[in-house]
């Protein structure tokens, strides 16, 4: 013992931790020696980390050992036996163990609910809170529902566990029921006064639908303004257009000239007042809009900037800003359910601050189909807002929870589980899972996600969907289409050469010159583009005796699909393509006519051409939709077949696109055709979108990309025994058919 008597001491805590209170500033000091000597006071560890140029360095970091989370989730010793409180004790100091008592019971709470956190929804279904939770289910809607169906059981086990474990990661396949098992989840919780459900604009009517299918049409109210966040329904559905979105209500348009005497020299524009009339002109019911602003400023007569709200004088053509209704959110609110959680994946957005930084309510549920589209990194946001940041949410480099907002913690996440630096399309020749500490990633999900698939025997022998049968045609290009191909190849390199140029010669001049990255990214759509629809460019000269590759090829297979009865689907990254499509494949048949949907399309005539084609009678037989449109939650089960003409990015995005004939309500396998031009960008777009796809099914599914099955998926390879082929080395080449970075990228 240091000290010659005792120094009496309490413990106490805050929010960040445990802490000890003397009563003298000279006790204080030594009380601070004490913790820091006996490294009490902060933990000194060490991360290495890789950076783009694969780099390795190294970081030092200190840890508070007294922080609740060092305390929950490493120490595992009673607050007697803390070597804080050993080393205080060695020092003089006389710890009150009434206030260790108090804080030890604290301390048992968080202990209670990281254990709790910690477990998965395999150890959460063996408890007792999911046995109630189950029963409270069965007993509400066990029975047959108004629309003359039952719930399946594995929808009766998420909506059981969303009640049990109170945040839950609803990733059901598109067309499993999501939307009606989180509705019987919430609503059969006595808990739930009040339910906040966050939906696309698009899906709210199914969201009422199923609403009205339980019985609840008297009980739920669409949110449109502040007041409405107060009403008594207890189920409050609102769009993220409105939850995070601020809305301009823009000003009356002024008046040119006096509107009695049609004077516009002795008419004060600004003012609105008639110096002839000596009267003020009335207000003009028309409004500005983005579409109709003025020519000339009414103030200042100077001409109006294209496409601004505001002139230099200080005019403005708004009367007000209206806050998203998310800025009214208060805690009244007992759950929430986010619809389409992989919206949330960029933290910078709107949407996902509206959600992530508003929405703070005790039981928490994420529904998405598709949890991750790009990789790891895209389930971030939506574990910080379903987890709240808690313990067992902790940043592995920095071992402490993640943080909830601005970048650090992100790019942490995407370091440690996403796989590391990501190749560029050009880069991209072969399949790569963009995933890593993937088993810790696993037991994270573990505790929070209920994935359900199409193929699980437990969904399977219910929905009974046929797996869809994938058909991965290379085509060879015409002569016509690949110069067109090459000539735009071209025309890159020489751009690319003289990008070069500039940038060497600014920094022969000591100056910075940075290559425009998005009109890189404006060159590579060109080559998608002439890789698809080349008929797009002027300087196309199309052959007199061919048709493009792609054209015949589909033409070819459409006539054989419709001889036979069957409809099909079509999804093309281009708008002008859907509706050359719709026109070279309209009435390619006497009798069988096709439509197109893009986004500029009416959405009243949308849902008129989709309900066409699912009417088995009606002769609308092929469907041409755009990937961005076609992604959403429409239910297209008459297509026999779906074409992927051109691919998009997004991996996940493609497999939404083909789900909307693969879904419950589907009893015949659906052929899936992958059209890629051999020698083109195509290639490496199917390398990208397999690489996104190999990491996403193993950070969720937990399941390698089978290349025996990709390799048995091409096409166009004539007089090959299936047991006479390398299949891991076969699709690699397939795959490395593509466009190199090195036919452009030359320094």
């Amino acid at each position: 013992m240091r000290g010659a008597f005792s120094i009496m001491t309490k413990m106490f805590y805050t929010n960040k931790g445990i802490d000890f209170k003397t009563n003298s500033l000279k006790a204080e000091l030594t009380k601070n020696e004490c913790l820091s000597c006996s490294n009490n006071h902060e933990l000194r560890f060490s991360f290495t980390v890789t950076n783009r140029n694969g780099e390795e360095k190294t970081h030092y970091r200190t840890t508070n050992p007294l922080s609740w989370h060092h305390q929950v989730k490493y120490a595992n010793k009673e607050l007697v036996d803390n070597p804080a409180v050993s080393a205080l004790n060695e020092w003089g100091f006389n710890i009150d163990g009434g206030s260790i008592g108090r804080v030890q019971k604290v301390l048992n709470a968080k202990l209670k609910k990281f254990h709790w956190n910690s477990k998965s929804l395999e150890d959460v279904k063996d408890s007792e809170r999911y046995k109630r939770a189950l029963g409270l289910v069965e007993s509400q809607y066990g029975g047959i529902l108004s629309d003359g169906k039952q719930l399946a059981p594995y929808q009766k086990e998420g909506a059981a566990l969303m009640i049990a474990n109170q945040r839950l990661f609803l990733c059901f396949d598109m067309g499993l029921g999501k939307t009606l098992t989180s509705l019987v989840g919430a609503t059969a919780n006595p808990d739930n006064d009040k339910i906040l459900i966050i939906s696309m604009s698009r899906n709210l009517n199914d969201w009422i639908r199923e609403i009205k299918v339980l019985g609840l049409e008297e009980e739920y109210i669409q949110l449109k303004n502040p007041a409405d966040l107060h009403s008594s329904k207890r189920i409050h559905i609102v769009s993220y257009e409105k939850w995070s979105q601020g809305r301009i209500v823009f000003a009356p348009i002024k008046h040119e000239s006096c509107p009695t005497c049609t004077s516009a020299l002795n008419f004060n524009k600004s003012m609105q007042y008639c110096h002839i009339c000596k009267e003020k002109a009335l207000q003009q019911s028309e409004r500005y809009s983005m579409d109709r602003l003025p020519v000339k400023c009414p103030c200042c007569h100077n001409e109006w900037k294209n496409k601004t709200l505001f002139c230099e004088c200080g005019f403005t053509v708004i009367k007000e800003r209206k806050k998203p209704l998310s800025s009214y959110f208060h805690r009244g609110y007992d759950a929430a359910i986010v619809d389409e959680g992989h919206y949330l994946k960029n933290g910078d957005s709107q949407r996902s601050k509206s959600v992530v930084r508003r929405v703070k309510t005790k039981r928490r549920t994420i529904l998405t189909g598709t949890p991750a589209e790009n990789g790891s990194s895209d389930l971030f946001w939506q574990l910080v807002w379903l987890t709240g940041c808690g313990s067992h949410f902790e940043d592995p480099l920095f071992r402490e929870p993640f943080q909830g907002h601005g970048k650090v913690g992100e790019e942490h996440f995407g370091v440690y589980y996403g796989g590391g630096h990501a190749k560029t399309l050009l880069e991209t020749d072969s399949i790569q899972s963009r995933v890593s500490h993937q088993e810790e990633l696993w037991n994270l999900l573990d505790t929070l996600m209920l994935r359900k698939t199409k193929q699980d025997k437990d969904v399977n022998s219910y929905i009974k969907v046929p797996k869809p049968k994938h058909i991965r045609r290379h085509l060879d290009m015409i002569k016509a289409d690949k110069d067109l191909y090459d000539n735009i190849l071209n025309q890159f390199k020489e751009w690319y050469k003289q990008e070069l140029a500039k940038r060497e010669a600014a920094e022969f001049r000591g100056e910075k010159y940075k290559i425009n990255a998005i009109q890189v990214c404006s060159w590579l759509t060109k080559l998608r583009q002439a890789a698809s629809c080349p008929w797009t460019f002027e300087e196309y000269k199309p052959s007199k005796t061919e048709q493009p590759t792609k054209i015949r090829y589909l033409i070819d297979k459409a006539k054989n699909y419709l001889r036979t009865g069957k409809k099909m689907l079509v999804f093309t990254s281009h708008k002008a393509t859907a509706e050359q499509l719709g026109v070279l494949l309209d009435e390619i048949l006497p009798g069988k006519s096709a439509g197109y949907i893009h986004g500029s399309v009416d959405m009243k005539y949308r849902f008129e051409l989709m309900n066409r084609f699912q009417d088995p009678n009606d002769n609308l037989s092929i469907l041409i939709m755009t990937t961005k449109t076609g992604a959403e939650s429409y239910t297209l089960t008459e297509a026999r077949a779906v074409f992927l003409y051109d691919l998009e990015f997004n991996s996940k995005k493609i497999e939404q696109c083909y789900s909307r004939a693969v879904r419950w309500g589907q009893h015949f396998e659906v052929d899936i055709h992958w059209l890629i031009s051999v020698g083109t960008i195509d290639a490496n777009m199917h390398g990208l979108v397999l690489s996104k796809q190999s990491g996403v099914d193993l950070a969720i599914d937990r399941k390698e990309l089978d290349f025996k099955e990709i390799a048995k998926e091409f096409e166009g390879d004539e007089g090959i025994e299936p047991d006479e082929i390398d299949y891991e080395a076969f699709a690699a080449d397939m795959l490395s058919s593509g466009t190199k970075r090195e036919e452009i990228f030359v320094s």
